[in-house]
């Protein structure tokens, strides 16, 4: 009986012993280490920009618009036109009371044919004296009267036919035209209202909503990204109708206020429904010009200049990686050298690991 007990014994040391090493054994792994492993938030490299860094809000606007007065002052007569009607370049928008104008025409035009009634006889009086002086019959002097009274009626015919341009212009200013094709956005006044020349009463507003553009204060550390020509997508807030546009320029000079920088870009092709004068649009500049590459959070990445690392995680544990960087958006860098599209890489290398440290990906 106590042969069994002392080989029972020695069989339940055994099995202790081996269940220990075998522990032990699994400590190492690093798999083993959940309880004692980094929790992190892990990341690959981005292929190209989000889009959300690099939209920017703009607004519609008319490459032509204009507030219209009169040329003269009156009282406006008659008005052809009201809000939202389309127009085409030099229609007659309104009209002032042109009674008063109308005479002086007609007053011009009957001194103009005067004038030239006096000029057709002082030219024929004049070949009339140039033949007789041929045969020696009219005195130098009388010639000379002659040919200075034909100067002096052709100077007054002048006279009178620019007169009378004067007053048919006058009579044309009383008229408002439209100066390009477009779409009336404002009356301000109506018939029998009186309008000024000076200083000038507005009466119309009209817009060109054909050819428009976009208007964006773009920020300095995106300006790069945009390159004159450059074809980029926008979208209309709050709508979400999308559209294109051109760049058509870049501004020259940073304003030193909103760190901003103008550009203008011209609407192209068609959209679904009209996009409007004034409409808050957001323009995406992320697939313009160096926006290819890997990039990463600046957080993820410990650099001074060019020159960084970061951490890569693998099978659990996380290894120091030297890389090149460049910045290229606030909050962003391009990796340049060190780096593949397949990498993972903690999205903080500010955590304190070091090579080695195991880890777990908890995201």
């Amino acid at each position: 009986m106590n042969q069994r007990i002392w080989v029972a014994a020695v069989v339940a040391v055994a099995l202790s012993t081996g269940c220990a090493k075998a522990d032990a054994e699994k400590a190492k792994l690093p798999e083993a280490q959940g309880s004692t492993a980094l929790g992190v938030k892990a990341i690959t490299p981005s292929t190209e920009l989000d889009e959300n860094v690099t939209r920017v809000t703009g607004q519609v606007r008319s490459k032509q618009e204009a507030t219209l007065s009169a040329q003269a002052t009156g009282t406006l007569f008659k008005v052809n036109v009201k809000v939202g009607d389309r127009v085409k370049k030099n229609d007659t928008l309104a009209v002032l009371d042109t009674s008063n104008v109308r005479i002086g025409v007609e007053q011009a035009r009957a001194a103009k044919d005067m004038a030239d009634a006096a000029l057709q006889l002082a030219t024929s009086s004049l070949a009339r004296t140039r033949k007789v002086a041929e045969s020696g019959g009219v005195s130098a002097s009388s010639m000379d009267q002659a040919e200075i009274g034909q100067k002096q009626a052709a100077a007054q015919a002048a006279q009178a036919a620019a007169a009378l341009k004067m007053a048919e212009e006058n009579l044309r200013d009383m008229s408002i035209l439209a100066p390009f094709d477009g779409v009336i956005t404002a009356r301000m006044k109506n018939v029998g209202d009186t309008v000024a020349m000076v200083p000038p009463t507005p009466v119309f507003s009209i817009v060109d909503d054909k050819g428009l553009e976009v208007r964006l204060q773009v920020p300095e550390s995106v300006i790069d990204k945009v390159q004159l020509g450059q074809l980029t997508p926008g979208t209309v807030n709050p709508s979400g109708m999308r559209f294109d546009a051109k760049v058509s320029n870049v501004g020259a000079v940073v304003d030193t206020t909103s760190r901003t920088v103008e550009v203008l870009a011209d609407v192209t092709g068609t959209t679904p429904n009209p996009l409007r004068p004034g409409a808050l649009v957001e323009m995406d500049f992320s697939k313009g010009s160096n926006t290819a590459g890997l990039f990463l959070p600046a957080q993820a990445v410990t650099a001074r200049g060019q020159e960084g690392f970061v951490w890569v995680v693998e099978d659990g544990t996380v290894h120091k990686r030297d890389v090149r960087v460049e910045r290229v958006l606030p909050g962003y860098v391009r990796v340049l050298q060190g780096l593949s599209a397949d990498d993972r890489v903690l999205a903080d290398s500010s955590l304190d690991v070091k090579d080695g440290s195991a880890v777990r990906v908890v995201q």
